[in-house]
């Protein structure tokens, strides 16, 4: 029996393979490749596995990870020392400010790359956003800023439309469509 990340890779190619309509607003060419957080590890061991399997249909792969967008708005923050002595005074910032730059960040990283209809990018370590935004909000920011399609490496559950990361806060329905094992 197929482990859960060969289910997932086969599921995958099954979706990959499928035409790739133009006519797709950005958040329905957004694909959630959901599995359970305590499969990360395996998923990232086999990123490679997905990869082959996007090049081997024709398409292009570019890879961004958001687990330094965090430590780059804070690196360069005015107040960094303030906020690491007293980090209740970062909360307000959160929404206002750090919102923002996950959005522009995950747009420069598309900039960088360039893409066109047939690039497939995968978005990976989304984790490392809970607790300083939603992920929506980012996904939802950067939504017109790329061509192709998006893959959402999402440690979390999916239920009827509803999308809940580390399956730890309230979910929301996004326009996504869910790759499940």
């Amino acid at each position: 029996m197929p482990n859960l990340v060969d289910r997932l890779l086969t599921a995958y190619e099954l979706v990959l393979k499928e035409p790739w309509s133009t006519a797709l607003s950005g958040k329905e060419r957004v694909w959630f490749l959901v599995y359970d957080p305590a499969e990360k590890r395996k998923v990232d061991l086999r990123l490679g596995d997905f990869e082959t399997a996007t090049r081997k249909a024709g398409k292009r792969w570019i890879c961004i990870s958001l687990k330094n967008c965090f430590p780059a708005w804070m690196a360069y923050h005015e107040y960094k020392n303030e906020y690491f002595m007293n980090p209740d005074q970062l909360v307000d910032q959160l929404e206002s400010e750090f919102k923002q730059f996950a959005i522009n960040y995950l747009k420069e990283e598309l900039s960088k790359q360039g893409t066109d209809d047939n690039t497939l990018i995968a978005i990976r370590d989304v984790s490392a956003l809970f607790g300083f935004v939603r992920l929506s909000s980012v996904l939802d920011g950067t939504s017109g800023s790329f061509k192709g399609r998006m893959l959402v490496f999402f440690p979390g559950e999916y239920d009827k439309n509803h999308y809940r990361l580390l399956d730890a806060r309230d979910g929301w329905s996004y326009l996504a469509r869910p790759i499940t094992a």
